[in-house]
């Protein structure tokens, strides 16, 4: 009995045992399978992680990508304005420099002006001096300057008046132009030289007898040298008679008067002079007059009998300039007589 109770003992504390040592186990086990939880759970955290860099990466490069797109295409139109530009500015440097060589090229060679309609046809003719003469084109018996060996016109078509009768479409009827010639002195004689003298204003006919269209009157300069007493003047026109004059203004009313009788239906224009010798400073004759107190007494006797004047002085040749446009001061060379020659031009084709 003691025995068997014994053994039931042995087995209950084996069953207890077999309890104890299993139990600690199953513990054993549930605390194993939990770092294998958390290791999987970090695997998951750094997949996401390295997902998301990538993402990120790829939105930067993508990004990045377009600003490199964009700036190459910027550059691009840049590059494509720059040299539409750079085409513009040549073509306008062009266009400049072209319109620049036309007005140099019209300015040196007035000669090129196209006849206008009104003055084509017409017929002129000149009363002058020195300064518009030239061998076999004025009338026989005239004194003559042109040409000369220290003058470089060399040819009637250089002189400033043939210049402007082409460029005009006018025709020559004749150049009364006598050289050294004064407006003064004897008004009635037949074989006087002065211009308001008889015989000047009648060899305006020429040989045809015909009236002129117009009239060109160009004279004064030897008046100023030879000192002939300028005169006064009232301001209103007073009429002249014959007789041996001394007097420019008395002389310079009597010719135009002369003009308007004859040649009452021809256009008169009276030019006024050029300085001369300028660039030595303002000359001045024994009387103490200047070349443009004549040309002022010219425009008042000219405005007194409605006429009108071709100022030279704003042709554009200045005083100290007459060294270039003038063979010795006084005488047009050929640089000199073409522009003398656009001035009257323009202002005949303006009407005056």
């Amino acid at each position: 009995m003691k025995k068997r109770s014994t053994l039931k003992r042995m087995m209950c504390l084996m069953l207890l045992a077999a309890v104890i040592l299993f139990r600690p186990g199953a513990g054993l086990n549930v605390l194993a399978q939990e770092p294998q939880s958390t290791a999987g759970t970090a695997v998951q955290t750094d997949i996401s992680a390295q997902e998301a860099a990538a993402a990120a990466q790829a939105e930067a490069d993508a990004l990045m990508a377009a600003h490199l797109a964009a700036w190459q295409q910027a550059q691009q139109e840049y590059a494509a304005q720059l040299a539409a530009y750079q085409q513009a500015l040549a073509q306008q440097q062009a266009e400049a420099a072209a319109q620049a060589a036309q007005q140099q090229e019209a300015a040196e060679v007035p000669s090129a002006v196209t006849p206008a309609a009104p003055l084509a046809g017409k017929t002129v003719s000149i009363l002058g001096d020195s300064i518009s003469t030239y061998q076999g084109w004025i009338p026989e018996g005239y004194a003559c300057f042109y040409p000369d060996p220290d003058n470089d016109i060399k040819d009637v078509t250089q002189t400033w008046w043939m210049q402007v009768i082409q460029n005009t479409g006018m025709q020559l009827l004749a150049n009364g132009s006598y050289s050294a010639s004064t407006v003064c002195g004897d008004s009635s004689s037949e074989e006087s030289s002065a211009g308001c003298s008889n015989r000047r204003i009648v060899d305006l006919m020429g040989n045809t007898g015909m009236t002129p269209d117009v009239i060109l009157v160009y004279m004064g300069i030897n008046d100023f040298f030879h000192s002939i007493d300028l005169g006064s003047f009232s301001g209103t026109a007073t009429y002249r008679n014959d007789h041996y004059i001394w007097d420019f203004t008395e002389g310079y009313e009597l010719m135009l008067q002369k003009l308007q009788a004859v040649y009452p239906n021809a256009r008169i224009y009276c030019m006024t002079l050029l300085e001369t010798n300028s660039w030595e400073g303002t000359r001045v004759n024994a009387n103490g007059n200047t070349v443009e107190d004549y040309n002022s007494r010219i425009r008042q006797v000219a405005a007194a009998h409605g006429i009108p004047v071709i100022d030279l002085r704003n042709c554009g040749i200045e005083s100290y300039e007459l060294g270039r446009y003038t063979s010795d001061g006084v005488h047009l060379n050929r640089e000199g007589a073409a522009k003398i020659a656009a001035y009257v031009t323009n202002v005949l084709l303006m009407g005056g």
